[in-house]
């Protein structure tokens, strides 16, 4: 019998924030205000995080001797010896069973993309972990087709502008991450990730530094589209711009001055990078849906 403790902490709750992107196009598609898409937007929400931690197993699995080297790695359940791993492929297969008999529920293409998204996290953890750029892609191809499936399971058709914007912001953190590790692990980077090995510090600061610059612009753009503005019949998202835009810088002053990486450690940590994101959903909220209270 797995002990519920150590389950809970093998499955990585805390990491749920990451399939927050699902409800993306329920937002941008004026929807929320529709009992059945929200539904929807909440299943496939349910779906995705229960296969993002059979995902997160499986690959403490693959990791787990490399998880030993890391400072903090090294106690994750797995890793540490906690749950044997027979008991973590359970729990991994069953909330996988469970996530694909939830999809079943929905349009069959948020189907397609859940095990879309399971495929492409496999790859990454048995090779595109390993190789350079790749690593990074991989990371952020997850959010995209986070916010695909989320589009699909309302019947709605993601726009180019959420995919492209999704696609560099999530490669920024990805760029974020990896440089925090090339820091914090040192000489012990090569024996925890060997794609390290190849990374520079300077290289990771101009890709970070580029991927932000385009996602501002690209955000900044479709709010300023003439296309967004007719759809939502308000110019009014472009006051939402400045979040964005201050999250990113926020993201990078941590990252340069005090050697933070983990996306998911920051937004749960830092409350400047808290409460940015609280007032940019407010904001988008208001743009929205009550255009006239800006």
């Amino acid at each position: 019998m797995v002990d519920l403790a150590i389950a809970l902490r093998v499955i990585r709750i805390r990491h749920w924030i990451k399939n927050l992107f699902v409800f993306a196009p329920l937002i941008f598609s004026s929807s929320l205000a529709d009992p059945n898409s929200l539904l929807r937007a909440t299943l496939i929400f349910v779906a995705f995080c229960l296969v993002s931690s059979s995902v997160y197993i499986f690959n403490d699995i693959k990791d787990r001797e490399s998880d030993m080297h890391h400072a903090r790695k090294k106690n994750r359940p797995i890793a540490s010896g906690e749950i044997s791993v027979r008991d973590a492929a359970t729990v991994a297969a069953v909330m996988s069973v469970v996530a694909v008999l939830i999809a079943l529920f929905l349009p069959y293409l948020a189907l397609v993309f859940l095990l879309l998204y399971v495929v492409e996290n496999i790859f990454y953890t048995l090779k595109g972990k390993e190789i350079v750029l790749i690593d990074a892609f991989c990371i952020s191809a997850g959010f995209v087709i986070r916010v695909m499936a989320g589009a699909y399971a309302i019947d709605a058709t993601p726009t180019g502008w959420i995919v492209v914007t999704t696609f560099f912001l999530s490669l920024f953190l990805g760029f974020g991450k990896r440089r925090n590790e090339l820091l914090s692990l040192k000489e012990e980077s090569n024996n925890h990730r060997k794609v390290l090995s190849v990374y520079d510090d300077r290289y990771l600061d101009y890709l970070m530094v580029a991927t932000a610059s385009v996602t501002i612009i690209a955000y900044t753009l479709y709010c300023l589209d003439p296309a967004t503005i007719v759809k939502f019949s308000t110019d009014k998202l472009v006051y939402t711009v400045p979040f964005v835009t201050y999250g990113m810088f926020r993201y990078l002053l941590l990252l340069f001055k005090n050697g933070e990486g983990d996306p998911t450690e920051v937004v749960t940590r830092d409350r400047g990078i808290a409460v940015t994101v609280v007032l940019w959903i407010v904001s988008v909220m208001l743009a929205i849906y009550l255009p006239i209270w800006l």
